[in-house]
């Protein structure tokens, strides 16, 4: 008699492990195809029995702090003469903004496809308006100066008076 309850323990246990072994292996999703090491999204999908619908799995987000931004800066081109240079692009004067010390000069560059002529904002003030361009140049044209008092030298491209900039002398 201890034999039939010795063995009916085994078929119990051995029939657990087998169900055990073969449900967890049918519950688990096939591995999407491979080609090259990219998954294949058009892979074909085998007819499925109609799915209940899943509720939606609620993760904890992470708080965490809004990364510092990095204003990275550049120092202005230079010639070798110790210039500072402005180009003239298409888009305009690049950069649009320089802070220079008294005695500096700018060498402006055409590098557009369009006619340069810099000159003053400020065009009823005589010591901007010795600033002027005395001749507009085109592409690959310059024009250098040197700029001796300090303020807020605002200028434009007479050609182009929407292409504007601004020089900073301090």
């Amino acid at each position: 008699m201890i034999k039939k309850y010795i063995l009916a323990i085994i078929a119990i246990v051995l029939a657990v492990w087998i169900g055990f072994f073969f449900g967890k292996k049918s519950a688990e999703a096939p591995e999407p195809p491979v080609s090259n090491g990219a998954i294949v999204d058009d892979a074909p999908v085998a007819p499925s029995m109609q799915e209940a619908p899943v509720a939606p799995v609620m993760t904890p987000k992470a708080i965490t702090t809004a990364p510092k931004t990095v204003v990275k800066t550049t120092a202005p081109a230079m010639t070798k003469d110790g210039s500072y240079i402005v180009y003239y692009t298409d888009r305009g004067f690049s950069p649009s903004t320089i802070t220079i010390k008294p005695g500096k000069s700018i060498h402006f560059v055409n590098s557009s496809n369009k006619a340069m002529s810099v000159a003053t904002t400020e065009p009823n003030d005589q010591v901007r308006g010795e600033f002027n361009q005395g001749k507009t140049v085109g592409k690959g044209g310059v024009y250098d100066f040197t700029f001796l008092k300090e303020g807020l030298w605002q200028y434009m491209n007479r050609n182009n008076s929407a292409d504007k900039g601004m020089i900073v002398v301090k």
